[in-house]
């Protein structure tokens, strides 16, 4: 039995339908990447999966419960860090991540465990005895995840974690992702770092207008929408390198790709033949998904 799963899942803000016929699932200690552009509907999903968000038809359930009959207990399965940062400002950083494993059913030696664990991970011993109100965005957005975190529920959904984090932060987020996939949690992972979701090996699922657009792993991904591109580097006057990037159907293209370069081909310092990136495989789909859309 998945851990989540959505069927059929439609949500409408008046004309305007959020989602349009969604399903998914994710099992236990899988990571599923959530990608798409702004307004795609990855918020008003993870918002549906914790009741936040009513539905116009469809289902969610969390391990097994279904999530419009029975919120609350849908909702105890579930760890939700969500893009806007919910934190206590005048309590330090151990207090709200130790206050929120209580509020999830852990209690004295577990909780002290849970919690001194997932600071470390996380990277928040040096200010846990800070209070919040007295840190960055990023900081707050750490202590953000560690409490949605800290009871390891069965179910987590990680609405762009790591937002506003510097470099050793981001690998320590993810990290404690990989890890907790490793003990069984099921994960839902919103992203626009798309680097983010290769680190993960997760699988995929591409929201585009509130429908699914593509899923799968990252490499079927790669090979299903993925093409050769020549990056031609070109030198400027004053020394500057320019790249120029041209999609080809194979090394025959090459010749018209230079000419076409005219007298710029005289600045030609190198090139590179190379598959696409999971970046441009995202704008591709999504480019697909819109026209065929408009030609609708």
């Amino acid at each position: 039995m998945a851990v989540l799963e959505v069927r059929g899942l439609t949500v409408a803000y008046g004309d305007h339908l959020a989602l349009n016929e969604v399903s998914l699932s994710v099992e236990a200690g899988q990571v599923l990447g959530l990608l798409g552009p702004n307004g795609a509907g990855k918020s008003t999903l993870m918002g549906s999966v914790v009741g936040a968000v009513r539905p116009r038809s469809g289902t969610v359930r969390v391990c097994g419960v279904d999530v419009a009959s029975r919120p609350r207990r849908a909702r105890a399965h579930v760890g939700y860090a969500e893009q806007d940062i919910a934190v206590f400002p005048t309590l330090t950083v151990r207090e709200n991540v130790a206050d929120w494993a209580a509020l999830s059913g852990l209690r004295s030696r577990e909780l002290a465990g849970a919690v001194a664990r997932t600071l470390s991970a996380l990277l928040l011993d040096d200010i846990a005895d800070r209070q919040v109100r007295t840190l960055s965005g990023g900081q707050r957005r750490r202590v953000h995840c560690a409490m949605a975190t800290v009871s390891r529920p069965p179910l987590l959904l990680l609405d762009e974690p790591t937002v506003g984090v510097d470099p050793a932060t981001r690998r320590a987020v993810l990290d404690h992702v990989l890890t907790l996939a490793a003990e069984g949690a099921a994960i839902c992972y919103s992203t626009h770092y798309l680097p983010e979701i290769e680190s993960l090996d997760a699988e995929v699922v591409l929201l585009n207008k509130g429908v699914v657009a593509a899923r799968g792993a990252v490499a079927t991904l790669l090979r299903r929408y993925g093409r050769t591109v020549v990056d031609l580097r070109l030198g400027g006057d004053s020394g500057e390198v320019r790249t120029v990037s041209s999609a080809v159907e194979g090394p025959d293209d090459l010749p018209a790709i230079l000419q076409g370069l005219g007298p710029d081909l005289a600045r030609l310092s190198g090139l590179e033949i190379r598959r696409s990136s999971l970046d441009e495989v995202f704008e591709r789909v999504v480019e697909d998904e819109e026209g065929a859309l408009d030609a609708s």
